[in-house]
């Protein structure tokens, strides 16, 4: 008995690549959940904050 092995996988769909405005609402969310808006400067990012050494 001689078994056929496919090795190529089945094509990936071209809307599996994209994020639905769902999934990045979603992800934003999760994203940001642990964020601090009373933090001092956390609306800067790092490059913005000066350094003090």
């Amino acid at each position: 008995m001689a078994v056929e092995q496919n090795n190529t996988p089945p094509p990936t769909p071209e809307d599996a690549t994209k994020a639905s405005d769902e999934q990045r609402e979603l992800q934003d969310k999760l994203d940001h959940q642990d964020d601090d808006p009373e933090a001092p400067a956390g609306w800067q990012t790092r490059n913005e904050i000066p350094d003090e050494n």
